[in-house]
């Protein structure tokens, strides 16, 4: 992960991780779940699956869900978003799971997974390192999945984004003011960020093929993905 996005990483998520769910969930009124659904839709039938910066839990909890014999490990910078995962695996049953903390980057495996996903890391990410990691730990043919924000290239669309956040930091609530730094940080970040183009270029130069882009949720999300 870039520095100056490492520390962005964690001035956004220090101190907020009860709250996650629910943020997440009214900020981007109601899309995340959908999207997340969208991530799982890309997996078939996989038996060892890897979730990159996976927080709380939600998309490797939805993934277990629908493939219970699917071994799942979860890795994540923030060790209060990681409990929250643990417990919500527990809370499950589910015992096929590990959750490691790590940064996305430095996380090696040995045993090859049938895919790699994440949700909301790729803005951060060093890209370069993070696709020649993952082409080492796929099986041949396996999935690499990220999915992000994005900048809306409708003017419209991107003039009511932009007048959303000033709307989010003002808002009384005590779960969204833990989320200030967030709020103000955010808007920057989607705005400057090259992902999709630098992800799809450098999964290009590790051999992956069938890459792809979805838009999602008139271009303020995007998934992008493609095989080993």
């Amino acid at each position: 992960m870039p520095r100056d996005h490492l520390h962005l990483a964690h001035e956004f998520f220090t101190g907020n991780a009860s709250s996650d769910d629910e943020v997440v969930r009214v900020t981007t009124l109601g899309n995340d779940a959908e999207w997340k659904k969208k991530i799982v839709a890309h997996l078939s039938s996989p038996t060892r699956v890897l979730d990159l910066a996976c927080g709380t839990g939600i998309v490797t909890s939805a993934i277990g869900d629908q493939f219970p014999e699917c071994e799942l490990v979860g890795v994540d910078l923030t060790a209060d978003y990681l409990e929250i995962a643990r417990q919500r695996a527990k809370s499950s049953g589910r015992s096929n799971v590990e959750f490691i903390h790590s940064a996305a980057e430095d996380f090696t495996a040995t045993r090859p997974f049938d895919a790699i996903v994440s949700s909301y890391l790729a803005k951060y990410a060093d890209l370069e390192v993070l696709t020649a990691n993952a082409a080492r730990m796929l099986k041949p043919g396996g999935l690499l999945l990220m999915h992000d924000f994005t900048y809306p290239h409708n003017a419209i669309v991107a003039g009511l984004w932009e007048g959303y956040f000033p709307v989010l930091r003002w808002m009384p609530s005590r779960q969204l003011r833990q989320w200030l730094m967030a709020f103000k940080g955010l808007p920057t970040l989607v705005r400057e960020t090259t992902w999709v183009a630098d992800l799809r270029q450098a999964m290009h130069e590790h051999g992956f093929t069938d890459i792809r882009t979805e838009s999602l949720s008139m271009g303020t999300a995007a998934i992008v993905s493609g095989r080993r």
